[in-house]
């Protein structure tokens, strides 16, 4: 059964959901960086999966999902110290691994940097890698907060993107809670992806030196992910183009395989 929890972090309490194996973890606790403007909450499906072995946590940057209130500009180098935190006080000395998704692979990237006698291992999955070019296309319109109003139509766009396009193997329940989860950053709901936009991905990026696997799924974020492998020395590029969609959830156990194969492998 998925518990919940909290860390003091440096921003507030970040809170947490943790799934252990049913007898004792003999691998190191693997920490699950979310996708904005979501939480842990998308891990849910995934991580049965992935706790066979080992203790899997899947906190909420600040800002996001149960985790405190966070500031108007945050920068990912911010939710690196607060997931930090969350590993200092829940794995002790330790060595863990990190997974990310979308927005979670800078956040597990930072980390990395800023803690590399931490961090074991990296499983990066479709990372949003993009060219200077593209960043600075997006960056204004992530920069906007979101319009709040009496009126029902403000919340139109998540709606439509959660629930009126949902993929039909994903149920209206699941769907919903994600819709709901997006909407807990309130007017701030666009400002981790300002922090993403905001990363110099090509200077951070061919600087980490562990391990790392990068799983590209056929998705929007193919052609960044592939960029993301080809600037890291260490990284290594498995393209599984079968997973076309729900990464997490409907191919949470084709997903979960390769990550696992790479954590596991033998010499690790």
């Amino acid at each position: 059964m998925i518990r919940k929890g909290y860390s003091h972090g440096p921003f507030g309490q970040v809170h947490w959901r943790l799934l252990a194996p049913e007898g004792p973890p003999t691998k190191p606790d693997l920490y699950c960086l979310h996708p904005a403007p979501f939480s842990g909450l998308a891990f849910t499906t995934i991580m049965p999966h992935l706790a066979q072995e080992r203790r899997v946590f899947a906190p909420d940057f600040p800002g996001h999902g149960g985790s405190d209130a966070f500031k108007e500009e945050p920068v990912i180098e911010e939710y690196a110290a607060a997931m930090m935190a969350v590993v200092e006080e829940q794995s002790g000395s330790g060595r863990v691994d990190l997974m990310g998704f979308h927005t979670g692979n800078l956040v597990a990237a930072e980390m990395a940097l800023t803690a590399p006698e931490k961090i074991r291992l990296l499983a990066m999955v479709d990372v949003p890698a993009f060219d200077a070019e593209t960043s600075a296309k997006f960056l204004n319109a992530s920069a906007k907060t979101f319009a709040i109003t009496p009126e029902l139509s403000c919340l139109e766009g998540p709606w439509e993107r959660g629930m009126t396009k949902r993929i039909e193997s994903q149920t209206p329940e699941r769907s919903f809670e994600m819709f709901t989860e997006q909407l807990r950053p309130g007017r701030l709901m666009n400002k981790a992806f300002h922090a993403a936009f905001s990363y110099d991905v090509d200077a951070k990026l061919p600087m980490i030196m562990h391990e790392t696997m990068i799983l590209a799924s056929q998705s929007g974020l193919l052609d960044a992910t592939r960029h993301a492998a080809s600037i890291m020395p260490s990284a290594i590029l498995v393209e599984r183009l079968d997973i076309k969609r729900a990464v997490l959830d409907e191919a949470a156990e084709k997903t979960a395989d390769e990550i696992l194969k790479f954590l596991d492998r033998t010499g690790s």
